[in-house]
């Protein structure tokens, strides 16, 4: 870590970085993501910031040790490119995602190590309305909504200044003919 962070503050990230360890049989997975990217993270925000994105990673890990490891994972990439209070939003963009099903759960995780390169083409906003848009699409098929977040990388660069009338009109096309929405 970061000879910039006190004692304490070092000794809390240990803390909560074996909490996460012990909640579950596979938390040691998202645990050992949560060190290995801690440095990279907390050199791109302040340190009350840090303390939100590890609480973020724990609630996760609460639910999911995967999405957990997941988010973790994508942290270093994303952050990069995310305003530090945004941090709580995207966490919840991945866990909105996730529903317990093992489809969910790759949905979810997919979406966090994506977000880096989706948000070099979206704003927060528009990776907010994507993502209702995947979790929306993914009610009537998982398998698609997948492929929509590969195509998304793709699609978003081309677009232009059109993208916010492109997801209303890929929102609107999954209540009316979702299995046009990848056409």
């Amino acid at each position: 870590m970061p000879d910039a962070l006190s004692a304490e503050q070092t000794s809390d990230w240990l803390r909560r970085g074996i909490a996460i360890a012990g909640q579950t049989v596979r938390s040691w997975e998202a645990a050992a993501h949560f060190f290995q990217v801690s440095p990279n993270v907390i050199s791109s925000m302040p340190y009350s910031y840090f303390v939100r994105w590890m609480e973020c990673g724990a609630s996760l890990c609460e639910e999911s040790p995967t999405l957990a490891a997941a988010y973790f994972e994508a942290s270093p990439a994303t952050m990069s490119k995310l305003r530090s209070r945004h941090i709580e939003s995207w966490a919840n963009l991945g866990d909105g995602l996730y529903k317990g099903t093992w489809k969910s759960s790759t949905l979810a995780c997919r979406f966090f190590a994506e977000s880096s390169t989706l948000l070099e083409s979206l704003s927060f906003q528009q990776l907010e309305n994507f993502a209702n848009f995947l979790d929306v699409l993914s009610h009537r098929s998982y398998d698609l909504s997948s492929e929509c977040l590969t195509l998304g990388e793709q699609i978003f660069p081309l677009v232009g200044d059109d993208k916010d009338a492109f997801l209303s009109l890929a929102t609107t096309l999954v209540d009316t003919g979702w299995r046009e929405v990848k056409s």
